[in-house]
Protein backbone atom coordinates (compact mmCIF):
# COMPACT_ATOMS: atom_id res chain seq x y z
CA UNK A 1 0.00 0.00 0.00
CA UNK A 2 1.39 3.62 -0.77
CA UNK A 3 1.12 5.25 2.85
CA UNK A 4 1.50 8.80 4.14
CA UNK A 5 3.46 8.92 7.11
CA UNK A 6 2.98 11.88 9.66
CA UNK A 7 5.04 12.10 12.72
CA UNK A 8 7.99 10.01 11.61
CA UNK A 9 10.45 12.03 13.42
CA UNK A 10 8.84 11.05 16.97
CA UNK A 11 9.35 7.42 18.90
CA UNK A 12 6.70 5.78 16.96
CA UNK A 13 6.98 7.43 13.83
CA UNK A 14 10.74 6.41 13.45
CA UNK A 15 10.11 2.88 14.48
CA UNK A 16 7.57 2.98 12.33
CA UNK A 17 9.64 3.39 8.95
CA UNK A 18 11.62 0.41 8.93
CA UNK A 19 8.42 -2.01 10.38
CA UNK A 20 6.16 -0.04 7.29
CA UNK A 21 9.00 -0.97 4.87
CA UNK A 22 9.26 -4.45 6.05
CA UNK A 23 5.47 -4.98 5.37
CA UNK A 24 6.01 -3.86 1.54
CA UNK A 25 4.33 -0.49 1.70
CA UNK A 26 5.49 2.53 -0.14
CA UNK A 27 6.20 5.14 2.10
CA UNK A 28 5.74 9.01 1.92
CA UNK A 29 6.46 10.86 5.31
CA UNK A 30 5.15 14.59 5.63
CA UNK A 31 8.03 16.88 7.83
CA UNK A 32 8.33 20.18 8.29
CA UNK A 33 11.15 22.36 6.80
CA UNK A 34 12.80 22.56 10.25
CA UNK A 35 13.41 19.12 10.85
CA UNK A 36 14.43 17.84 7.66
CA UNK A 37 17.84 18.06 8.89
CA UNK A 38 17.23 15.18 11.25
CA UNK A 39 16.46 12.17 9.03
CA UNK A 40 20.32 11.64 8.23
CA UNK A 41 20.48 11.53 12.27
CA UNK A 42 17.46 9.05 12.83
CA UNK A 43 17.79 6.74 9.90
CA UNK A 44 20.56 4.80 8.49
CA UNK A 45 22.04 5.11 4.48
CA UNK A 46 20.92 1.73 4.01
CA UNK A 47 17.55 3.09 5.40
CA UNK A 48 16.82 6.14 4.17
CA UNK A 49 17.28 5.79 0.70
CA UNK A 50 14.05 3.73 0.88
CA UNK A 51 11.76 6.21 1.96
CA UNK A 52 10.00 6.85 -1.39
CA UNK A 53 9.23 10.66 -0.82
CA UNK A 54 10.01 13.43 2.00
CA UNK A 55 7.06 15.85 1.35
CA UNK A 56 7.88 19.22 3.22
CA UNK A 57 4.63 20.44 4.89
CA UNK A 58 3.19 21.18 7.87
CA UNK A 59 0.74 18.02 9.86
CA UNK A 60 -1.99 20.86 10.78
CA UNK A 61 -2.40 22.20 7.23
CA UNK A 62 -5.27 20.60 5.39
CA UNK A 63 -3.50 21.66 1.26
CA UNK A 64 -0.28 20.32 2.46
CA UNK A 65 -1.62 16.95 3.22
CA UNK A 66 -4.00 16.96 0.34
CA UNK A 67 -0.86 17.80 -1.92
CA UNK A 68 0.84 15.24 -0.55
CA UNK A 69 -1.95 12.22 -0.51
CA UNK A 70 -2.64 13.36 -4.52
CA UNK A 71 0.90 13.55 -5.67
CA UNK A 72 1.80 10.44 -4.55
CA UNK A 73 -1.15 8.35 -5.11
CA UNK A 74 -1.69 7.89 -1.09
CA UNK A 75 -4.10 4.97 -0.31
CA UNK A 76 -3.65 5.12 3.86
CA UNK A 77 -2.58 7.60 6.14
CA UNK A 78 -0.49 6.32 9.63
CA UNK A 79 -1.18 9.12 12.02
CA UNK A 80 1.11 9.07 15.12
CA UNK A 81 2.41 13.00 14.84
CA UNK A 82 1.70 15.83 17.79
CA UNK A 83 2.52 15.59 21.25
CA UNK A 84 0.45 16.32 23.71
CA UNK A 85 1.82 19.70 25.68
CA UNK A 86 -0.70 22.41 25.18
CA UNK A 87 0.73 25.50 23.11
CA UNK A 88 -2.03 27.87 22.55
CA UNK A 89 -4.20 25.13 22.13
CA UNK A 90 -4.24 21.19 22.02
CA UNK A 91 -2.20 20.31 18.65
CA UNK A 92 -3.38 16.44 18.37
CA UNK A 93 -7.32 17.27 17.41
CA UNK A 94 -5.54 19.29 14.97
CA UNK A 95 -4.17 16.99 13.83
CA UNK A 96 -6.54 15.17 13.32
CA UNK A 97 -9.01 17.45 12.13
CA UNK A 98 -6.62 18.32 9.13
CA UNK A 99 -5.67 14.95 8.10
CA UNK A 100 -9.23 13.44 8.23
CA UNK A 101 -10.61 16.60 6.00
CA UNK A 102 -7.92 16.07 3.83
CA UNK A 103 -8.66 12.55 3.24
CA UNK A 104 -12.54 12.95 3.09
CA UNK A 105 -11.71 15.47 0.40
CA UNK A 106 -9.32 12.95 -1.81
CA UNK A 107 -11.88 10.09 -1.30
CA UNK A 108 -14.55 12.11 -2.47
CA UNK A 109 -12.73 12.77 -5.52
CA UNK A 110 -11.46 9.33 -6.21
CA UNK A 111 -14.82 7.99 -5.47
CA UNK A 112 -13.34 5.76 -3.05
CA UNK A 113 -12.52 6.18 0.51
CA UNK A 114 -8.46 6.08 2.22
CA UNK A 115 -7.82 4.03 5.06
CA UNK A 116 -6.70 5.94 8.33
CA UNK A 117 -5.33 5.31 11.41
CA UNK A 118 -5.07 8.11 14.53
CA UNK A 119 -3.29 7.48 17.38
CA UNK A 120 -5.30 9.20 20.87
CA UNK A 121 -5.19 7.74 24.00
CA UNK A 122 -6.36 4.45 26.28
CA UNK A 123 -8.73 6.91 27.61
CA UNK A 124 -11.28 6.72 24.94
CA UNK A 125 -11.48 3.10 25.22
CA UNK A 126 -14.49 1.70 27.36
CA UNK A 127 -14.12 0.74 31.20
CA UNK A 128 -14.88 -2.93 31.40
CA UNK A 129 -18.21 -3.77 33.40
CA UNK A 130 -19.74 -0.33 33.69
CA UNK A 131 -21.44 2.58 32.09
CA UNK A 132 -18.28 4.53 31.67
CA UNK A 133 -14.99 4.92 29.74
CA UNK A 134 -11.46 5.10 31.20
CA UNK A 135 -11.33 8.81 30.60
CA UNK A 136 -13.66 9.23 33.45
CA UNK A 137 -11.60 7.67 36.22
CA UNK A 138 -8.76 10.27 34.87
CA UNK A 139 -7.80 14.26 35.12
CA UNK A 140 -9.02 16.05 32.72
CA UNK A 141 -5.27 17.79 31.33
CA UNK A 142 -4.88 13.43 30.71
CA UNK A 143 -7.58 13.47 28.50
CA UNK A 144 -9.05 16.33 27.07
CA UNK A 145 -6.78 15.82 23.72
CA UNK A 146 -7.43 12.71 23.40
CA UNK A 147 -11.00 12.99 23.92
CA UNK A 148 -11.23 16.18 21.25
CA UNK A 149 -9.75 13.63 18.64
CA UNK A 150 -11.64 10.40 19.23
CA UNK A 151 -14.93 13.60 18.84
CA UNK A 152 -13.30 14.74 15.54
CA UNK A 153 -12.68 11.32 14.25
CA UNK A 154 -15.91 9.47 15.24
CA UNK A 155 -18.00 12.31 13.41
CA UNK A 156 -17.13 11.11 9.95
CA UNK A 157 -19.23 8.35 8.42
CA UNK A 158 -16.98 5.36 7.41
CA UNK A 159 -18.62 5.38 4.05
CA UNK A 160 -16.08 8.80 3.79
CA UNK A 161 -13.35 7.63 5.63
CA UNK A 162 -12.17 4.24 6.85
CA UNK A 163 -10.61 5.47 10.07
CA UNK A 164 -9.48 3.58 12.94
CA UNK A 165 -8.43 5.13 16.56
CA UNK A 166 -5.35 3.67 18.22
CA UNK A 167 -5.87 3.84 21.92
CA UNK A 168 -2.75 3.46 23.18
CA UNK A 169 -0.96 4.02 27.17
CA UNK A 170 2.32 4.68 27.50
CA UNK A 171 5.20 3.22 25.29
CA UNK A 172 8.83 1.95 25.61
CA UNK A 173 11.54 1.16 23.44
CA UNK A 174 12.58 -2.62 23.38
CA UNK A 175 15.97 -1.01 23.16
CA UNK A 176 16.49 2.07 25.55
CA UNK A 177 19.99 2.46 23.92
CA UNK A 178 18.43 2.84 20.37
CA UNK A 179 20.70 4.21 17.86
CA UNK A 180 20.20 5.21 15.08
CA UNK A 181 17.57 2.73 12.64
CA UNK A 182 18.36 0.43 9.93
CA UNK A 183 16.36 -1.22 8.00
CA UNK A 184 14.42 -4.95 9.67
CA UNK A 185 15.71 -7.78 8.11
CA UNK A 186 13.18 -10.34 9.16
CA UNK A 187 9.53 -9.20 10.51
CA UNK A 188 9.34 -10.81 14.11
CA UNK A 189 5.51 -11.10 15.36
CA UNK A 190 4.50 -8.27 17.77
CA UNK A 191 2.32 -10.58 19.93
CA UNK A 192 0.05 -8.18 20.83
CA UNK A 193 -3.50 -8.83 22.18
CA UNK A 194 -5.84 -6.13 19.99
CA UNK A 195 -9.59 -5.61 20.85
CA UNK A 196 -12.38 -3.18 20.15
CA UNK A 197 -14.19 -1.08 22.32
CA UNK A 198 -12.96 -2.22 25.13
CA UNK A 199 -9.10 -3.18 26.48
CA UNK A 200 -8.34 -6.63 25.79
CA UNK A 201 -7.30 -8.78 28.60
CA UNK A 202 -8.34 -6.49 31.35
CA UNK A 203 -7.97 -7.10 34.69
CA UNK A 204 -9.82 -5.66 38.20
CA UNK A 205 -7.26 -5.61 40.77
CA UNK A 206 -8.42 -5.46 44.61
CA UNK A 207 -7.47 -1.59 44.48
CA UNK A 208 -10.47 -1.33 42.08
CA UNK A 209 -12.43 -2.53 44.90
CA UNK A 210 -12.02 0.16 47.28
CA UNK A 211 -14.69 2.39 47.71
CA UNK A 212 -15.14 5.84 45.67
CA UNK A 213 -11.23 5.89 45.29
CA UNK A 214 -10.84 2.35 44.04
CA UNK A 215 -12.25 2.76 40.22
CA UNK A 216 -9.39 5.57 39.69
CA UNK A 217 -6.62 3.58 41.41
CA UNK A 218 -7.56 0.42 38.98
CA UNK A 219 -7.60 2.94 35.78
CA UNK A 220 -4.00 4.32 36.44
CA UNK A 221 -2.41 1.01 37.21
CA UNK A 222 -3.95 -0.86 34.17
CA UNK A 223 -2.64 2.53 32.01
CA UNK A 224 0.61 3.15 33.51
CA UNK A 225 1.41 -0.72 34.41
CA UNK A 226 -0.98 -3.43 32.32
CA UNK A 227 -1.23 -1.28 28.52
CA UNK A 228 2.22 0.02 28.55
CA UNK A 229 3.37 -1.44 25.01
CA UNK A 230 6.93 -1.31 22.86
CA UNK A 231 7.16 0.95 20.14
CA UNK A 232 8.09 -1.73 18.09
CA UNK A 233 5.63 -4.05 18.39
CA UNK A 234 2.78 -1.37 18.22
CA UNK A 235 4.43 -0.09 14.93
CA UNK A 236 4.65 -3.63 13.74
CA UNK A 237 1.03 -3.74 14.52
CA UNK A 238 0.09 -0.87 12.23
CA UNK A 239 2.18 -1.89 9.40
CA UNK A 240 0.86 -5.24 9.47
CA UNK A 241 -2.45 -3.92 9.61
CA UNK A 242 -2.01 -1.91 6.63
CA UNK A 243 -1.08 -4.48 4.88
CA UNK A 244 -3.08 -7.38 5.67
CA UNK A 245 -6.41 -5.95 7.62
CA UNK A 246 -9.53 -5.73 6.54
CA UNK A 247 -12.95 -3.99 7.79
CA UNK A 248 -12.96 -5.59 11.00
CA UNK A 249 -11.39 -2.58 12.94
CA UNK A 250 -12.43 0.32 10.88
CA UNK A 251 -14.65 2.74 12.69
CA UNK A 252 -13.48 1.28 15.98
CA UNK A 253 -11.33 2.18 18.78
CA UNK A 254 -8.72 -0.21 19.30
CA UNK A 255 -6.96 -0.98 22.20
CA UNK A 256 -3.72 -3.56 22.48
CA UNK A 257 -1.65 -5.47 25.28
CA UNK A 258 1.70 -7.01 25.49
CA UNK A 259 1.00 -10.52 25.85
CA UNK A 260 2.88 -11.88 28.83
CA UNK A 261 1.30 -15.16 29.43
CA UNK A 262 -1.57 -17.28 30.63
CA UNK A 263 -3.16 -14.30 32.31
CA UNK A 264 -3.25 -11.97 29.49
CA UNK A 265 -5.85 -14.47 27.72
Amino acid sequence: MRILLLGATGNLGTRLVPALLAHNHVITILIRTSSLSKLPTLFSPSLLPQISVIAEGDATNVADIKKAIVENGIEGIVNVAGTQVKKGEFLLPKIAKAVTSAAVEVGHERGKSLRVWITAGLGIMKYPGTGWEIQDFMPKFAAVQHDATRTVVEAIPTTDLRWSLLAIAMMYPIDPKQGIFEPIEKIEPHGLLVSAGSPPGWRDHWLGRLWWIGPYLNVWRAALGDYGTHYENVADFLAEDMEWGGDERVGKRVALKEHWGKKDI
